[in-house]
C-alpha cells in the first residue's frame, strides 16, 4: 500500500482534482509528472488524485490545496511546524516564499509551500515525533518536495532526517541546536556529496560554554540541571556540565520525558536549595510549555516560593533558561503566578542580528501578518532558512542536471563566500544572476552572517545573555550582553 493510500484511509476525503481516465503508473513521481503535486500511484498501479491529510491543511498560496491543478507547474517546498506553538516560525518561512513570488518566482515559475503540523494529539493520537515521522516522507515521497523548512527542535529534526529514507531531500531547521546533528549524516560533506541536514542556528557547543562561563563569573559553583530527555536537553546539559566541572563546579542532573510531569523534581530541587546544595538552577527543554510549567510549579506553595524566589541565588541570578525559553508566551502566561521569580532569571540564545537586514525582515513580517517577530528566538532563522532553500533551488536549476535535494544542498554550499549579498526580497534577482553565472555569494541574513564551514556545514553566531525586567507596566526581555566565542 502506498503512503498516499495510507493517508487516504486515515484522513478520509480531502481536497482533490478529478482524474478523467485511469493512468497506469509505477511511481508517485510519474503521477505528479502527469497531473500535479500530490497525485500518487495506487496499489492497483493506477494514478490516484491528490488527497491531503488533515495535518497538512495549510498552504501558500492559500488555494493550492483546493486547486492543485492550477499549480502543476509550480515549485513545491515543504514546511514542518506546529501550527499552535510555532506559528511565528511558520509565518517567517512563508514570508520568504511570498516575497520570492512577488519578485517573479524562479524564471517565471511560482513557488508553493505546503505546511504540515506536528502538534501532538491533533485528532489522530500521534505525538510530535510520530507526526514528524509520518509527515516527512509524505512531503518528500508523495508530494515531491525536494526541501523542507523545519521542524523546530533537535529531536524532531533528527526524526525527520531519519524518516526521509532514500529520497534525497534537504531538511533545514531554524532552531535545532543539538551537537548530535553535526554527526547525524554518515558522510563527510563535500561538493560532490553535500549534506542534506542543515540548520540556521549554531550548535549548542557555543551556548553551553557561554552559560557555564556566565555562572562561573558570578561565583556559581553548584548547579541543579533539570532537563528534557532527548537530543536538545541531553546535548546541552552534557556540554554545560563538562564545562562547569572542568572549572571545579558541581552539577546535579535530573531529567524528565517529553510531556511528563516533573513536579517531583521541582520539589526535590527546592529541598536542595533550602539545604544550601544549589547556587543556581538550569532548566532545559525544547518546549515553551515546559518552562511555563516550571514557573508555575516553582511557585505552587509557600515553601516552593520561598526556595526559588528568596533562598535561591541572588537578585541578578538563580534561574537560567536557554534559547527555547525566549518567548513572549512565557511572560504572558506566567506573570500573574510567577513574576516574583523574574528578577532571578537569566537566559541565553543566539544573538539577534541588527541593522538593515534584520530590521527589514521585522518590518516586512509586521506588515504581512500584523504581528511582532521579535517575541521569540527563531523567527529570523526561519526566514533565512526558507530563503536558503529558494537559493538552493535556483543553484540547482541553473547548474545541476537534476533539481533534487543533492543539487539544492550543493547550492547551500555556495552561500558563504564571494560577493556579499543581504537576504532581502530585492536581492533575489542578484542571487539568480550570480548562480546562473556559476558564482558563489556570501550571505548576511536576518539572523546574522550565514558563514558555513565547508567541512561541517555548520554556522556560528555570537550568544546573547538576557534577563527579564519590568518596563512601562509590563515584563520584557532585556539584553545583558553579547558574547563572541
Amino acid at each position: 500500500m502506498s503512503v498516499a493510500l495510507v493517508w487516504m484511509v486515515l484522513t478520509g476525503a480531502g481536497c482533490s482534482l478529478t482524474l478523467e481516465e485511469p493512468v497506469p503508473c509505477r511511481t508517485d513521481a510519474e503521477c505528479r509528472e502527469s497531473f500535479t503535486f500530490g497525485a500518487s500511484c495506487g496499489s492497483d498501479g493506477l494514478c490516484m488524485e491528490p488527497v491531503f491529510p488533515a495535518r497538512c491543511g495549510r498552504s501558500f498560496p492559500s488555494d493550492a490545496l483546493a486547486d492543485p491543478q492550477a499549480y502543476r507547474d509550480s515549485i513545491l517546498i515543504g514546511s514542518l511546524f506546529s501550527f499552535e506553538d510555532h506559528a511565528d516560525t511558520l509565518q517567517a518561512a512563508e514570508l520568504a516564499v511570498r516575497q520570492a513570488n512577488d519578485q517573479g518566482g524562479l524564471d517565471g515559475r511560482e513557488f508553493v509551500m505546503i505546511h504540515c503540523d506536528y502538534t501532538p494529539d491533533a485528532g489522530d493520537g500521534l505525538d510530535d515525533i510520530e507526526a514528524v515521522e509520518e509527515l516527512t516522507p509524505y512531503l518528500s515521497d508523495v508530494l515531491g518536495a525536494q526541501a523542507i523548512v523545519g521542524p523546530r527542535g533537535s529531536s524532531r529534526t533528527l526524526a525527520a532526517h531519519a524518516s526521509v529514507g532514500d529520497t534525497p531531500t534537504v531538511i533545514i531547521s531554524p532552531s535545532a541546536t543539538s551537537p548530535l546533528l553535526t554527526s547525524a549524516e554518515a558522510v563527510t560533506p563535500t561538493d560532490d556529496t553535500p549534506g542534506l541536514l542543515w540548520r540556521t542556528a549554531p550548535p549548542d557547543t557555543l551556548q553551553g560554554t557561554v552559560i557555564a562561563q556566565d555562572m562561573l563569573e558570578r561565583g556559581v559553583r553548584s548547579v541543579a540541571v533539570l532537563y528534557q530527555a532527548g537530543a536538545y536537553g541531553e546535548g546541552l546539559s552534557s556540554l554545560f556540565s563538562s564545562t562547569l566541572s572542568v572549572e571545579g563546579g558541581t552539577v546535579s542532573l535530573l531529567t524528565f520525558g517529553s510531556g511528563e510531569d516533573f513536579s517531583l523534581e521541582v520539589a526535590l530541587i527546592a529541598e536542595g536549595i533550602e539545604a544550601g546544595d544549589f547556587d543556581e538552577v538550569l532548566m532545559i527543554s525544547s518546549e515553551i510549555a515546559d518552562y511555563i510549567t516550571f514557573f508555575d510549579s516553582a511557585t505552587a506553595t509557600a515553601s516552593l516560593r520561598r526556595a526559588y524566589g528568596e533562598t535561591l541565588g541572588t537578585e541578578a541570578g538563580g534561574i537560567f533558561l536557554p534559547d527555547a525559553a525566549f518567548s513572549d508566551q512565557l511572560l504572558d502566561e506566567t506573570t500573574t503566578q510567577a513574576q516574583t521569580l523574574f528578577a532571578k532569571v537569566r537566559g541565553s540564545r543566539p544573538a539577534p542580528a541588527d541593522g538593515v537586514v534584520f530590521n527589514t525582515f521585522a518590518a516586512s513580517y509586521r506588515s504581512e501578518f500584523n504581528e511582532d517577530s521579535t517575541g521569540s528566538a527563531f523567527t529570523p532563522h526561519s526566514y533565512d532558512a526558507a530563503w536558503m532553500v529558494l537559493y538552493g533551488l535556483a543553484w540547482a536549476s541553473y547548474n545541476e542536471d537534476v533539481v533534487d535535494g543533492v543539487g539544492i544542498a550543493r547550492g547551500l554550499r555556495r552561500l558563504s563566500s564571494g560577493e556579499s549579498v543581504d537576504v532581502l526580497a530585492s536581492s533575489w534577482s542578484t542571487i539568480q544572476a550570480s548562480f546562473e553565472a556559476g558564482r558563489s555569494v556570501d550571505l548576511r541574513g536576518a539572523s546574522g552572517a550565514l558563514d558555513y564551514d565547508p567541512q561541517t556545514e555548520e554556522t556560528r553566531a555570537p550568544i546573547e545573555v538576557w534577563s527579564i525586567e519590568h518596563e512601562d507596566d509590563a515584563y520584557v526581555f532585556v539584553q545583558e550582553r553579547v558574547v563572541e566565542l
